[in-house]
């Protein structure tokens, strides 16, 4: 039977795709693979079949294309994401000392996230294609004095995935689409010695030596918890894309979750653990299910609406926990993600043969509830607010852009960390951070599609 621990010093985890920050989903996805798709808040996204990324969202709507299509995009993303609060510690119910400042700005760096899709159809009836892009993702970056570096340092995740779709035409109005999900994802996660944590504890010592209790000597900065790692993950996606008539289109498309477990190596600086921390170990991770219901329906030859809901399983995210060599299970940190939705709705008006313009509006509910918010994975509420824009530059060729503003909603952020166990017999040494985070992001994507 295995023996399981606790981190009594919490973990900051990132997920980033070629770098994000959790400022722009819920939980840690990713919606940008799609600059047409974002010039309208991704409201819609899976029945509005413009160019090749589509397959992104829905497998079955590459069956629309008449000829090769392919679609490269790069999304700039500039996040804000604020940290203020307290940190303050206690042996048993008694403080120790009184509360210090534990504030930082810009956690999350700016990032360039990428995209390639490319489709063609294979015969009246079936059609196939490739895409290359993320759909999860998160980062953040601590510095070193930041006052509460025990509860969250920096790391990072980077992920892609390969999906190749089939599309079949059942008949002129339903199509149905497959693809299968191959992810690359390689990690670093890890925690470190604030310098408050060190200061307390060195204020501490010469009293404990004299009730004949060694306190461990605390570098700032140094790791407590650090781990790296790799692997492949495998999963599926499909969908359905039904034209009831020639002003509306109608589609559900659903992307499993993907099982990973990245494999690596785990460490430690500071010898606070009653287990060993420096060898190899391992993380499961798992990718949420998402599906989407979405809808965009033609007003006339200039102006069309679109309208999509968002769910996401983000409940089947628990815990992170360290698998370590020896059989020990390390519990790094409970998540206890809920579910979340995501509602969108945006209009496209054609201009004329040239410019095409897009605007859209989404609220994004956040995945962490009061009691389970933490510095980890900084998570909120979210507004959307887009608009973005067309250029056909040739009878094959077009140029899509788009802007978006993502604000997050405050909240606070109260948490509680145990970092010594009986220090004095039934005594801990305890920490609390209490503060707010706040989040905002800009994003300016553009897009390039062309057919052949």
């Amino acid at each position: 039977m295995k023996q399981q621990f606790s981190l009594r010093a919490s973990v900051c985890l990132a997920l980033a795709t070629l770098a994000s920050s959790s400022a722009l989903a819920a939980g840690f996805q990713v919606n940008e693979h799609s600059a047409n798709g974002l010039g309208r808040a991704m409201a819609g996204q899976a029945a509005k079949p413009e160019n090749a990324s589509i397959l992104a969202t829905n497998p079955a709507a590459i069956g629309v294309f008449k000829e090769a299509e392919f679609s490269a995009s790069v999304s700039f993303i500039d996040p804000n994401v604020d940290i203020d609060g307290d940190v303050s510690y206690a042996l048993g119910e008694a403080p120790v000392g009184q509360p210090m400042p534990a504030a930082e700005d810009n956690i999350a760096d700016t990032a360039f996230v990428p995209g390639f899709f490319y489709v063609s159809p294979i015969n009246e009836k079936l059609s196939a294609g490739v895409g290359v892009f993320t759909t999860y993702g998160l980062r953040s970056d601590y510095s070193d004095d930041f006052g509460a570096l025990h509860f969250a340092d920096t790391a990072e995740v980077k992920t892609v995935t390969l999906n190749p779709a089939v599309s079949y035409k059942v008949n002129k109005q339903l199509m149905v689409g497959f693809g299968l999900n191959i992810t690359y994802a390689e990690a670093e996660i890890g925690s470190g010695v604030s310098n408050t944590l060190a200061g307390t504890v060195a204020g501490l010592a010469p009293t404990a030596e004299a009730l004949g209790i060694t306190l461990p000597t605390l570098t700032p900065g140094n790791s407590l918890f650090s781990m790296e790692g790799d692997d492949w993950g495998y999963g599926w996606n499909a969908g359905i894309f039904w034209q009831p008539t020639d002003m509306t289109n109608v589609a559900l498309s659903y992307r499993a979750e993907t099982k990973l477990e990245l494999e690596g190596a785990v460490s430690s600086e500071t010898p606070v653990f009653p287990i060993n921390l420096n060898q190899p170990g391992s993380l499961d991770l798992n990718l949420a299910a998402i599906t989407e219901l979405a809808i965009d329906q033609k007003i006339d030859n200039q102006w069309s609406v679109q309208a999509s809901v968002t769910f996401t399983d983000w409940s089947t995210f628990e815990k992170l926990e360290a698998n370590l060599e020896d059989g020990i299970d390390f519990l790094i940190k409970e998540e206890n993600f809920d579910d979340s939705w995501r509602a969108a709705l945006g209009v496209t008006y054609i201009l004329n043969d040239e410019i095409t313009l897009r605007a859209g509006y989404a609220y994004d509910d956040g995945v962490v509830s009061v009691e389970n918010r933490s510095l980890s994975i900084p998570d909120t509420d979210r507004h959307w607010f887009s608009g973005g824009m067309t250029y056909t530059v040739s009878e094959d060729t077009s140029i899509d852009v788009a802007y978006v503003f993502i604000d997050g909603r405050e909240a606070n952020i109260d948490k509680d960390r145990t970092i010594l166990s009986n220090v004095l017999p039934g005594t801990d040494f305890t920490t609390n951070f209490s503060g707010t985070q706040s989040a905002t992001a800009h994003i300016l994507s553009v897009q390039m599609n062309t057919r052949f």
